[in-house]
């Protein structure tokens, strides 16, 4: 396979380019739309001048079949074709023609097989077969190459040596810079941005060269969750991120295959592999793939709850799916019953499994919550409880749903947790410091330590005094915990998917003292005025406050995910029986 000659061929197609098409920014003809392309899509005049740049460059220099956006699939140059040329002459067409120095030449390379050199050998391929990408911004002069299994570099303008690039090591959301494609944003993403889940948001309009950014880590990862990404955007792209060590899947974490048409398209989430992965999580089902393992967690209390699992046991080794056991289930079955016979392990490091089976009621789904920690690990939720109502399966249905998952046909429920962070003093310092608490699924409540007192607070949202509480406690809940506590407390029913808390005084003193419902984005913060209180996370984590301490509330970067099963408003009926 001859990289030198695909590498001159790629080089000699950028260069023509960038010099051919240099003379018509500003040029007002340059914005005339000229045809409909082969992609659907209206054909400016300055992208047909760029082609036909393209096609005289490629058949100077070899024989091709040729993918492009104006021209769609075409064999160019004499004799049978070496090559396939995935093209987009000017990626940032707007940009260009308005002089915003953000538009590039994009090509990709593949070798077609010796065996079948037609026009037709195309049809057995896919994006994974091309083998050589380079991306050139025309208005800078910088240009980007990857070959396969070799890495991807940069030539600076003005610079002789390549230099080697790679994807960010950046790991949490809050530190990353995002490039959005920006045509029809769904209500997904504008959530994305309204609630600021990423510390910067770039639209640059130039799909090739926002995978270059991410390739050498300017940006930390680029999206597109619409299924309008076109094969000729980021053919060239895909191969330079792809050798820096970018992970580039649809929204879904499933790899592209996207076939070597003009039309196809697809949604893209690319960055580095720990990104990518909450950015599935949050945009997509990432879980649609077949499971790698089942972490099963139960209630240890009950001879039915173990037996079921058990049953699962058998059901997954016979599927030949693998599973782990929470630590205290392993050593309860070890006592009661011959383990040695099964691949039984112990559950050790969360990261270790795709989904987590939960068996019994709704104290165990939070337990599972609280494991699970702020992994994108997915809870199959079995009831085999008293109340049950975040479980989503009934006993009946646990093996159903196991071949949902293995299936990968099935849908993802996300839910909002809180965080929770106490601001106190210690009395040498003057200066506040805080404690971080584990997020709730259900809801933070805060309680006197002794029974029958009130405690006495005062309520700010997003730093607004809202009122002064005297009460028996209060309640912050999420939409999931609305049927809870909150509910008991005279708290209203929220959906699992709304974007909202809800604030409880619990048998508060004054009789205006309501319930509040308040934008999920909202920061709300609760002070202590009197006596030591009890923090209570889903009714399990404690943590003693005092006078002058400060609790604070917003929505955690973490969510909790489920496999859905029953409709909402069915497993509401619970709360009449």
């Amino acid at each position: 396979m001859d990289y030198d000659h695909m590498f001159h061929i790629a080089k000699k197609v950028v260069d023509s380019i960038e010099k051919g098409v240099k003379p018509l920014i500003g040029w007002e003809r340059s914005d005339e739309v000229v045809k409909i392309g082969a992609d659907g899509t209206p054909t400016k005049r300055i992208d047909v001048i760029a082609e036909n740049i393209a096609i005289n460059s490629i058949e100077r220099h070899c024989s091709a079949v040729l993918i492009s956006e104006e021209i769609g699939i075409k064999k160019v140059g004499d004799g049978p074709p070496e090559y396939l040329i995935v093209l987009d002459p000017i990626d940032g067409t707007y940009n260009a023609l308005n002089n915003l120095p953000i538009y590039s030449v994009s090509i990709a390379i593949g070798e077609i097989p010796r065996r079948n050199r037609d026009i037709d050998a195309i049809k057995s391929m896919d994006i994974r077969d091309l083998e050589l990408g380079m991306v050139k911004n025309i208005a800078t002069g910088e240009i980007y190459y990857g070959r396969a299994n070799k890495g991807a570099y940069i030539l600076e303008k003005n610079e002789k040596e390549w230099k080697r690039i790679k994807v960010s090591d950046t790991k949490n959301l809050k530190d990353a810079s995002v490039g959005v494609f920006a045509y029809g944003l769904t209500t997904n993403t504008l959530n994305f941005i309204k609630d600021r889940k990423v510390r910067r948001i770039r639209i640059f309009g130039s799909a090739a060269l926002e995978m270059c950014y991410v390739a050498r880590g300017a940006l930390d990862a680029f999206i597109n969750v619409n299924e309008t990404t076109r094969l000729c955007d980021i053919a060239g792209g895909y191969v330079i991120l792809r050798e820096s060590g970018g992970v580039i899947t649809d929204r879904d974490g499933r790899p592209l295959n996207m076939r070597l048409d003009v039309k196809e398209r697809t949604s893209l989430i690319c960055s580095n592999r720990t990104l990518h992965r909450k950015l599935v999580g949050i945009f997509g089902n990432k879980w649609a793939l077949k499971p790698t393992k089942f972490g099963i967690i139960s209630r240890i209390d009950r001879e039915e709850a173990l037996d079921l699992v058990v049953q699962i046991i058998d059901y997954l080794e016979s599927k030949g799916v693998g599973y782990l056991l929470e630590e205290e289930l392993y050593k309860t079955l070890k006592d009661k019953m011959d383990i040695d016979r099964y691949d039984c392990k112990v559950m050790e490091d969360i990261r270790e499994i795709s989904h987590m089976l939960s068996i019994g009621g709704d104290g165990t789904v939070l337990r599972a919550s609280r494991l699970i920690g702020g992994n994108e690990v997915p809870i199959i939720s079995i009831d085999m409880g008293t109340v049950g109502f975040l479980t989503e399966f009934s006993r009946d249905e646990v093996f159903k749903a196991i071949d949902m998952v293995i299936r990968g046909n099935y849908e993802i429920e996300r839910r909002t947790k809180c965080s929770c962070v106490v601001k106190f003093r210690e009395e040498e310092r003057k200066d506040y410091r805080q404690k971080v608490l584990p997020d709730a699924l259900n809801e933070v409540v805060l309680i006197t330590k002794s029974p029958a007192k009130m405690i006495h607070f005062e309520v700010y949202i997003n730093g607004e005094f809202v009122e002064e509480v005297r009460a028996d406690g209060i309640i912050v809940s999420t939409p999931t915990g609305s049927t809870a506590y909150s509910l008991s407390a005279g708290g209203p029913i929220l959906e699992p998917s709304m974007d909202a808390f809800v604030v409880v005084p619990i048998c508060p003193f004054k009789l205006f003292s309501r319930p509040i419902v308040v934008d999920g984005n909202s920061e709300i913060l609760i002070r202590i005025l009197r006596k030591s209180v009890l923090a209570v996370i889903d009714g399990n984590v404690e943590e003693t406050l005092k006078k002058g301490d400060e609790v604070v509330l917003r929505k955690s970067d973490a969510y909790a995910y489920f496999v859905k099963g029953r409709k909402f408003y069915s497993k509401l009926k619970k709360l009449g029986n």
